[in-house]
């Protein structure tokens, strides 16, 4: 099987933005994406959204690279992990919380499952 490639060249390659599904703030964020491609174990692409706060909707597991901005996401009955550029994240499936975008997010995301 070859490599897939995702590359975002310009910011026409986002779909348009949309209102996230669980807003918990009055600032409701908004989300787009590019680049998305299914694979194997399920699909990756790239995913920004703006600053705001509200619950995390994908249920499968998920592994995330920061590119730019920060935040933080509380799980459930945890503390809250706070993230920015450079950073990567696993969540796994089932794991439910709150974002806290706090500068737009910019990520490459791959679900698994």
């Amino acid at each position: 099987m070859n490599p897939i490639l995702i590359r975002v060249e310009h910011d026409d390659a986002f779909t348009a933005p949309a209102p996230v599904g669980a807003p918990t703030s009055a600032q409701v964020a908004t989300t787009r994406t590019a680049g998305h491609a299914d694979t194997p174990a399920g699909g990756a692409g790239i995913w920004e959204c703006t600053p705001g706060r509200f619950r995390r909707q994908v249920a499968p597991a998920e592994y995330s690279y920061i590119i730019e901005g920060e935040g933080s996401f509380t799980p459930d009955g945890g503390q809250p992990v706070a993230f920015r550029a450079g950073d990567a994240m696993f969540f796994a499936a089932g794991t439910q919380g709150e974002w806290d975008i706090r500068t737009t997010l910019r990520k490459a995301y791959l679900i698994l499952g």
